[in-house]
């Protein structure tokens, strides 16, 4: 290897940002942004066969494995400089992101770009609030530069609610007449991979990351009839209708338990916090809710899954 060639490589490493969570929802559009951004990456993944269907295999580095796996992660972590944190809500995400932590405080002790969400407290009634916060608590106690995104609900997951808009000209939900402050995954992967590149904007700060206005489930089906040139009515769910639903999803218990804490949430008005986050960080405005149902029902991406969680 030339010299030229060994400078290369070294410039490559000090730059080299890796991701967990990289074959979901945003780690994958993240992923994406920072090869076509020419940044060296790399991606920690469970399913290797997975990540090659999804991911530019070719142009990052993979390393597979789990969070679990102490010599894995000081491996992944060598030489990082900067790391989206993120997994699955799980009851042991907790654990889990935490020794991402404690390996990132071992080795080059990188910046952390969190991807939390709602409700994100240390008392919240929430459990994936709380997981998130304990999280949260052990990267600011740690030392590390970070940043903290709390996206609250992603406009992604309304795309199952197309079907019935569609079919029967009703979306259902059990939200009454509470505002929600949306947000594309485009947007949060966008800021992210800014955060990951720049590694000096909102550094030690919380944000919250929605578009320029909440909504009501009355105003979503509103833009639901201009797109799809239909009308669509809003149908409200009883409380008793959620959980009926959701029974019959054959979710895990504590998923359910999860979402009906959401419901609650969003009834109690925590949903309507509306942020700048996004127009600031990227100098542009958030994406809007007709602009968000508009390029999805062009493109029909196939991104269908109503999980709330960020992935």
């Amino acid at each position: 290897m030339s010299w030229q060639a060994v400078r290369v490589f070294r410039q490559q490493i000090d730059k080299m940002i890796l991701i967990t969570g990289a074959t979901g929802r945003i780690g994958r559009r993240v992923v994406n942004r920072l090869v076509a951004a020419n940044q060296p990456v790399r991606v920690l993944v469970r399913d290797h066969e997975k990540a090659r269907n999804l991911l530019p295999s070719k142009k990052i580095d993979t390393v597979v494995g789990d969070l679990a796996d102490h010599d894995l992660l000081h491996s992944a972590l060598d030489g990082t400089q900067a790391v989206m944190l993120l997994s699955p809500v799980d009851p042991e995400q907790v654990e889990l992101q935490g020794k991402v932590v404690t390996a990132a405080l071992a080795t080059s002790q990188p910046y952390i770009v969190k991807i939390s969400g709602l409700g994100t407290s240390l008392d919240s009634y929430i459990d994936s609030g709380r997981w998130h916060a304990e999280t949260e608590q052990q990267i600011q106690s740690s030392g590390l530069r970070h940043t903290f995104l709390r996206p609250l609900f992603f406009m992604q997951n309304l795309v199952f609610l197309l079907g019935s808009a569609g079919s029967e000209g009703v979306i259902r939900a059990g939200v009454a007449d509470s505002k929600i402050a949306m947000v594309d995954a485009d947007d949060i992967a966008d800021v992210t991979t800014r955060l990951l590149i720049e590694k000096n904007i909102a550094v030690n700060e919380n944000m919250t990351l929605t578009s320029h206005e909440s909504v009501t489930y009355h105003q979503v089906a509103e833009a639901m009839t201009q797109v799809l040139r239909r009308e669509v009515k809003y149908q409200q769910q009883t409380l008793k209708e959620v959980n009926q639903a959701l029974l019959k999803s054959r979710q895990p218990e504590w998923h359910i338990k999860i979402l009906l804490q959401f419901n609650r949430a969003f009834l109690e008005g925590m949903g309507d916090v509306v942020s700048d986050a996004v127009a600031d960080i990227l100098g542009r405005p958030a994406v809007t809710l007709q602009e968000y149902l508009e390029r999805e029902v062009r493109e029909s991406t196939g991104d269908h899954s109503s999980n709330p969680f960020p992935s």
